[in-house]
């Protein structure tokens, strides 16, 4: 089992769950002292342990043997058109599995689904969570930032730049994926970011904004695909081509 330990409270002996891994180990998993445990910060840091105390308030666990796994190379970057429904949890959850450091849900013209102000902050703490729990799962020792919600052309203006910038397109212009990649591998890019749009695409202006951005509009082929099957595609295909590694 894997428990997760905020960076703040990671300590190089004993380690203290917060309440939510104390409630997930005691109550749903059932464990036991003397069981051993994996725990992992999020930020590459994770470490063999002990459970030398358990109860339904308290948990503690004795380190045993910690282990740094480094950031990884590229960093893969998912800007994403939110989606309608639940398709976006999914987002989260694949992007996360595939080596996402971070997640940025972009707001775009034509999309279909519009966050409300006041539920903005919610929604982000929601995505973060389920973010957590795919790493948990998929045991991945870095886990994704995932920003808050925020128009399109404000996130090209003002993140910071990135070494290659694909822009998943419907274009007939755009370049096939694997030529874009073809040329990204000399110049060994040490972060890559992906903007993938919702389900009624870009509108001219945010195509002119990314490609101010320096980014290159490539196409996943000849089918057209659906917001979140685009996403899984491109991060895996970086992930497999760019050397990026969960």
């Amino acid at each position: 089992m894997r428990c997760y330990v905020p960076p703040s409270n990671w300590q190089p002996d004993e380690l203290a769950l917060p309440p939510d891994e104390v409630h997930h180990l005691h109550t749903v998993m059932r464990e036991r002292i003397g069981a051993t445990v994996v725990a992992f910060d999020g930020e590459g840091r994770s470490a063999e342990c002990e459970i030398v105390e358990l109860d339904r308030r308290r948990a503690r666990l004795r380190v045993l043997q910690q282990h740094i796994q480094p950031r990884p190379v590229p960093e893969l970057i998912l800007l994403q058109g939110i989606p309608r429904e639940q398709k976006m949890d999914w987002v989260i959850q694949k992007a996360t599995e595939l080596g996402a450091l971070a997640i940025r849900p972009v707001q775009t013209d034509h999309a279909v689904v519009r966050l409300r102000e006041d539920n903005e902050e919610a929604k982000r703490e929601r995505w973060q969570r389920i973010a957590l729990n795919a790493a948990k799962q998929c045991g991945a020792n870095w886990v994704p930032v995932v920003d808050p919600a925020r128009p399109l052309l404000s996130c090209l203006s003002e993140m910071p730049p990135v070494d290659l910038l694909l822009v998943c397109s419907l274009e007939p212009d755009a370049q096939p994926l694997r030529e874009a990649l073809h040329a990204a591998r000399d110049m060994r890019p040490r972060s890559v970011a992906a903007l993938v749009g919702p389900e009624g695409d870009f509108s001219a202006r945010e195509r002119a904004a990314a490609r101010n951005a320096g980014g290159r509009a490539v196409r996943l082929g000849e089918s057209i695909l659906r917001s979140e099957t685009a996403a899984l595609f491109v991060l895996s295909v970086l992930s497999y081509e760019l050397g990026g590694t969960p």
